[in-house]
């Protein structure tokens, strides 16, 4: 089996503690500019990176100029807690544990404000992402992204995309290229 793929399927197993948003927005909140102020790269989000604790105070200091929550989530009986970076009441990221909660596993983004080093945006299409053939490895979502495609973000092997759209095949499977063509960007997840 592929390794990608491999890892693809690993991603998918462990990503499943946050849920995303349909915040659209491209604007960088009351200053007018469409400059986010905060990028996503292949190293981090923003300033957080692999060395960051998932530690309520820290993320804070990070995003001084964003709300910081914590939250807890209930997945198969054990409480998790979840960190939301929002803006005017709109979720942008949500950060996520490991299993001892020391250190943080995951990023999903869910807000055009957070910028992508790699050049795409929430609600991009598969198409626009991925030339003809030259795509990167994608399985069906289970449980909350059932309905969903997660594919590896191109050329990177720590970030993944999550496609929604229309089709009326298995939910279990992977539509066609020619169906996935026309499906949008709904979240990015980050992993360090």
């Amino acid at each position: 089996m592929n390794t990608k793929i491999i890892v693809l399927a690993g991603f998918l197993v462990a990503f499943m503690t946050a849920c995303s948003s349909d915040d659209r927005s491209t604007t960088n909140g009351g200053t007018g500019t469409n400059e986010p102020t905060i990028m996503l790269s292949t190293d981090g989000v923003g300033p957080i990176n692999a060395s960051t604790p998932f530690n309520m105070h820290q993320v804070t200091l990070a995003f001084q100029d964003y709300s910081v929550t914590e939250y807890t989530q209930f997945q198969d009986g054990a409480s998790i807690p979840v960190i939301r970076v929002s803006e005017e009441g709109k979720p942008l990221l949500l950060i996520n544990p490991d299993e001892e909660q020391k250190n943080i596993f995951s990023i999903f983004i869910t807000s055009n404000k957070i910028g992508n080093a790699l050049g795409h945006q929430i609600g991009a299409l598969y198409s626009e992402v991925y030339n003809y053939g030259e795509t990167e490895p994608c399985i069906a979502g289970t449980e909350e992204f059932t309905e969903k495609v997660l594919c590896m973000a191109p050329e990177a092997g720590n970030i993944l995309y999550v496609f929604s759209g229309k089709w009326d095949g298995p939910k279990k499977e992977t539509p066609p290229t020619a169906i996935l063509a026309n499906w949008g960007l709904d979240t990015i997840i980050w992993r360090p």
